[in-house]
């Protein structure tokens, strides 16, 4: 995933700024495992772990919407 890819799907879930979305970026668009992406970006591990759950969720249905292939 592309940071511009991750901001827009940042907007359509309304994510907000802070250490949690920079772990979920770090984790979708860096590469970094879950418990690396929490510990650089100072998040808890349960939160990410959580967080990017509904981040691929919203991804999966925004594909839905827009007719994509997986």
């Amino acid at each position: 995933m592309t940071d511009a890819q991750f901001d827009a799907l940042a907007s359509l879930m309304r994510m907000r700024a802070g250490s949690l979305r920079d772990a979920v970026r770090q984790h979708l668009v860096d590469g970094l495992s879950v418990p690396e992406a929490a510990r650089s970006a100072g998040a808890d591990y349960r939160g990410t772990s959580y967080a990017i759950k509904r981040a691929l969720a919203a991804l999966e249905l925004a594909r839905t919407a827009a007719g994509a292939q997986q």
